[in-house]
């Protein structure tokens, strides 16, 4: 009997703490990649949110350091203009020649900074024409109401319209991972992924 009643009490206290705001909800979750050595750098978003989504006026930025695109992966809104810096001491070709975007930014050094919008859905995988090796992805998506995961594997959405949605996830490994989900406002909803494919 007390075993029962401590179950349904859990479960309760499991229901009732309010992360959201009083007219929207959130979502707090894990990702699990397996066969990786740490789980971050998904992107877990929403779909079938409607409403027109204008991007954020501060640009986010993908630097170069030490041959490095940092940070490796970038979710953004469509519309968005992205700010490309350079803080080697070596000149970088920014490029790609993706469906979503097709563009290459030429040849320059630490003394200029490039700008590029980002205009249609889908994945934008960077490369640079001086140094092979060097690889990045931007991620554009139709509405804000996205994260991307920790080294942990951790996120969170919040100030979600209270609606149901399918939520996917993007990897540059791993195939899509989707399914339906429910939020309510003034809750949080609580899930578990596994990328496994």
């Amino acid at each position: 009997m007390f075993k029962r009643l401590y179950c349904l009490i859990f479960s309760v206290l499991i229901a009732v703490p309010v992360f959201a705001g009083e007219n929207t909800g959130s979502i707090i979750g894990e990702v699990k990649v397996f066969r990786a050595r740490r789980s971050a750098d998904v992107v877990v978003y929403l779909t079938d949110v409607p409403g027109t989504f204008k991007p954020d006026q501060n640009h986010p930025t993908i630097d170069q350091k030490d041959l490095i695109f940092m940070p490796h992966v970038l979710p953004i809104v469509v519309g968005t203009t992205v700010d490309f810096a350079n803080n080697d001491n070596v000149k970088h070709n920014i490029y790609s020649s993706s469906k979503a975007k097709k563009f290459n930014l030429g040849t320059y050094g630490s003394d200029v900074l490039k700008q590029e919008t980002f205009d249609t859905e889908g994945e934008v995988a960077l490369a640079c024409n001086v140094h092979a090796e060097m690889s990045s992805y931007i991620v554009v998506l139709s509405n804000p109401y996205f994260a991307k995961t920790g080294n942990d594997g951790k996120f969170t959405i919040d100030n979600v319209p209270p609606g149901q949605y399918t939520l996917k996830t993007w990897h540059e490994r791993k195939r899509t991972y989707e399914q339906k989900i429910t939020v309510e406002a003034g809750k949080t909803t609580e899930i578990k992924i596994e990328l496994k494919r």
